[in-house]
This record gives structure tokens, sequence and C-alpha cells, in this order.
């Protein structure tokens, strides 16, 4: 298994990418100097992980990419079974999965998986990437692109920011939430979404972080 600085470098260049990521962006998402990420990467480059081309970016290797997927899956398992099992909110589990994952086996990955009935997606929405690195094929949308009183229904809520995730849930958006745009405010840069028999204005840097897709009959 790789170390704890390798896995977390690896998921954090698929994240942001995965290709043609900014040192200065890794740094950042990692909250370590620009020189440590510079020198990470390079390590990273020679085991033959990523391919960095100056000016450019880092970009995850085929192998960089299955190893980037195999965290991230077990971080997306983890999640999903600490909120079926112990009955966490949606904000605690990001950073006890974060915490987990990496002491996680080969073993106890599969038997979770099995346990849980192989979900495809973790209780943020996000997909769950199979054994192998596969990914779920989705349609989802930003909520910040979408066009008003077009019937939507909520699959994916960002994972970072506990307090991000407190604010949806209390306003009642989560995966599964049925909402439509209803206005937009062209200065402020928010809109205003119905849901049941409320409305909530949602800022649109928060809007760009929500995925959606449109409802079906």
């Amino acid at each position: 298994m790789d170390s704890v600085a390798v896995e977390n470098y690896l998921k954090s260049i698929w994240e942001l990418g995965p290709d043609d990521v900014a040192t200065q962006d890794l740094a950042q998402l990692l909250n370590v100097a620009p020189a440590s990420a510079t020198k990470m990467v390079q390590r990273l480059t020679e085991r033959g992980l990523v391919k960095h081309i100056p000016y450019k970016g880092a970009s995850l290797t085929s192998e960089g990419r299955r190893r980037a997927l195999s965290v991230v899956r077990r971080h997306r398992l983890l999640e999903t079974f600490l909120a079926q099992t112990l009955d966490l909110g949606r904000e605690q589990l990001h950073d006890e999965a974060e915490r987990l994952e990496h002491a996680l086996s080969t073993e106890l990955e599969t038997a979770i998986a099995n346990y849980l009935g192989n979900p495809e997606r973790d209780p943020h929405g996000h997909p769950i990437p199979g054994p192998n690195g596969e990914l779920l094929i989705d349609e989802d949308i930003l909520l910040s692109d979408c066009s008003l009183n077009q019937s939507l229904v909520v699959t994916q809520v960002p994972d970072r920011d506990p307090n991000l995730l407190t604010w949806l849930e209390g306003n009642g958006i989560f995966p599964g939430t049925k909402l439509k745009i209803i206005s937009r405010d062209d200065f402020g840069g928010g809109i205003n979404v119905s849901l049941d028999d409320s409305s909530v204005q949602i800022a649109i840097s928060v809007a760009s972080e929500v995925y959606v897709i449109l409802e079906t009959d």
C-alpha cells in the first residue's frame, strides 16, 4: 500500500483534474507549502504515477488514476458505512472517512461493500468507483447551469465544508430533494429555488457545488 502522503496527493490530483493540475492548487487543497507539493509531484513522476509538464501542470498516468480511485472508493464506502451503521450526519462523514481510508485493507473494503449491497453513490451523492476503478456514468449537471422552472432532483452535495452541509441540510437540500429555480439575481449572482412549500435563496458559489438531474416522469 502507498504511504498516506502519496495516497492523499493522488486523490487530490484526481479531484482537481485529473489532468493539468497546477501545483499551487494542489498545495492549497492539501494545505502544504508549494515547494512541498512540487517535490512530491516530482517523486510521483519518477514513480510513473504522474506526468508533469512545466507551466501546464500535473496529470495522472493510468496507474496513478487507478490508485487514486482506489482511495476514493475506500473513502466513499466508509462514508456510506458510517452513515448507515452509526447514523452519522452528512456533515460528519468526510473527516471521519479521511482518517480511516488509508488503513482499510482490501479484504475489509470488499466486506464493507458486500455488507452495503455494493452501493453506487455515497451519502453525499458522489459516485463510488468500482473495485477496478470503474465509475458510474451519470448525467449530473450543476445547479448553477440550469434554466428557470425546470423540475430538478438533487444528486450531489459538496462534502468538505461541514458548515455548508449543515446549511444545505437545514434548508432541505440534499440528495433526492426536488426543486425548481424560480428566479435569478443577475446583480448579486444568486438564485432562488422552490422546494415543497418554501423557497430558498442560494449563492451562486453554493449552486456551483450542487449537482442535479432533470426529473423524469
